[in-house]
């Protein structure tokens, strides 16, 4: 019995690479998820309020804590309703795409630092915004590697935005607690 009690405890910690690389790669399989199934009905917006919430999961995983708080996960899907909403406009106001995806990168740090315990607000804002500016490097060096045509990049460089900004908040949750 005891082995088991100290593979738990040991487990209950996590340090923020740990976290880090599975709010990464939680996040990146979400926005891949998200990029195969845009042109359908719903699954879309269903499975773009799940990236709002990926580095959340992935944040319990390495915790081994799954499931014992919901709060922060409803949290996550809240703070993304801005990213969906960025999509319901028309195409012809480019502008507001970029400006919502931002404000969503903003509000999603403040609800789920107000809705989880032992969270900082300040901590996951910075970080989010850390994130958001590491993931638009990100994107735009994909952008540049796969060239000049705008159908061959998007796709890639979406799912490695998400993943960096996944990342960057994972890592701040991690050294919150």
């Amino acid at each position: 019995m005891l082995p088991f009690f100290a593979v738990a405890t040991a487990r209950s910690d996590s340090s923020p690479l740990t976290a880090s690389l599975y709010a990464g790669i939680f996040t990146a399989v979400v926005a891949l998820i998200y990029v195969f199934v845009v042109g359908m009905a719903i699954v879309p917006a269903i499975v773009g309020l799940l990236i709002g919430a990926a580095p959340i999961l992935a944040h319990q995983v390495s915790r081994g804590t799954l499931g014992a708080d919901w709060k922060p996960v409803i949290a996550g899907v809240l703070g993304f309703i801005l990213f969906l909403a960025a999509f319901a406009f028309p195409a012809a106001t480019g502008w507001i795409t970029p400006v919502l995806g931002i404000l969503s990168m903003i509000l999603w740090p403040i609800i789920v630092g107000a809705m989880t315990a032992g969270q900082s607000v300040g901590k996951l804002l910075l970080f989010s915004i850390l994130g958001l500016i590491l993931g638009l490097a990100v994107a735009f060096l994909v952008a540049l590697w796969l060239g000049q045509d705008p159908t061959a990049w998007p796709g890639l460089a979406g799912i490695m935005f998400f993943s960096v900004w996944g990342g960057t908040v994972g890592a701040a949750m991690a050294s919150s607690k």
